[in-house]
């Protein structure tokens, strides 16, 4: 649950409209596509975690082999890829959680959508009393935080499965034709279209940072790794099929294509769906995150607080 709580987050909403652009309706050719490359890459994570069961990935995989200055800078670079996706996925919670406050006809306080502090406009309060919120569950212990990492991806795996479900009552095999965009290179945009969703497949690593909270890390881990990236692959492939026949998406806004296809069909009140499954997916990739960045260094939490405070572009 962890490794599909990291990877399952609102990538999935911009990256399909982006990556339609390219791919048309044969979007979800480009999930398998770049599932299979994600799958070789987990397979190696595997591997390494069966052969090394200990915390820290890359950093102990590098460590053991290359030695300590490499595993140090590798290190440090994990903690500022978890820190600032953090940062980031906080302040597009802010986007998601104003906006279905305002979907939902509530008026929104102008300090809720962004101040100015110190010359820097747009700066979100609610990105920095969010990642507190979350350092605090984490601070809580291992066994609160499964508990609240479970709940949420849950949570998102149900709203996802219900765009899913309400995408399949619109379908209509005739968007599939033209099955490829012959403007973007037919099969050549399919195939590039696979290297910017490949994006929302990273997590799978998250899971061997965490090696030693296993009961049998040679065994679990390796398990763990292979079967969260083939469970996210299939709700990626579902996704895009789903969508590609109930509207074409290349004719919408790459920023919110999802959420205007369901509008194109009459399925408006699915926007709050949509909000919902974003937050949800947003909490808990931006946990996880927090989870392995804070694992050895709580202060970075400091750090990253102050990089979600201003509008990240």
């Amino acid at each position: 649950m962890f490794g599909i709580g990291n990877t399952i987050g609102a990538g999935i909403f911009a990256l399909t409209g982006i990556a339609a652009q390219y791919a048309g309706p044969s979007l979800f050719i480009s999930f398998i596509f770049s599932g299979c490359i994600a799958m070789a890459t987990a397979m190696m994570y595997a591997e390494l975690s069966s052969r090394i069961p200990i915390n820290g990935s890359a950093f102990s995989y590098t460590y053991v082999t290359f030695g300590e200055l490499p595993a140090w800078i590798v290190g440090w670079n994990m903690n500022l890829r978890y820190g600032m996706s953090a940062a980031g996925l906080a302040r597009g919670m802010n986007s998601y959680f104003t906006g279905l406050l305002v979907k939902s006809g509530v008026t929104v306080p102008s300090w809720m959508i962004g101040v100015t502090v110190f010359g820097v406009e747009k700066c979100s309060i609610l990105a920095v009393l969010f990642l507190a919120i979350l350092n605090y569950i984490y601070c809580r212990g291992m066994e609160e935080s499964n508990t609240f990492n479970l709940v949420f991806t849950i949570l998102k795996l149900v709203t996802l499965c219900l765009i899913v479900f309400f995408a399949f009552f619109k379908f209509d095999i005739d968007n599939f034709d033209p099955f490829v965009l012959e403007e973007e290179g037919g099969l050549v945009g399919t195939l590039f279209a696979s290297s910017i969703i490949f994006y929302g497949y990273l997590g799978f690593d998250f899971i061997t940072t965490l090696s030693t909270d296993a009961k049998n890390p040679s065994k679990n881990i390796p398990i763990a790794v292979k079967s969260s990236t083939l469970i996210c692959m299939g709700l990626y492939i579902l996704t895009a099929v789903s969508l590609a026949g109930m509207a074409p998406l290349q004719d919408f806004n790459a920023d919110t294509a999802m959420a205007d296809a369901f509008s194109a069909v009459g399925l408006e009140y699915t926007s709050y769906i949509i909000y919902l499954c974003a937050f949800f997916g947003i909490t808990a990739a931006c946990f996880t995150n927090l989870l392995v960045s804070h694992h050895h260094i709580p202060l970075l939490f400091l750090i990253f607080s102050c990089i979600s405070y201003i509008e990240l572009t």
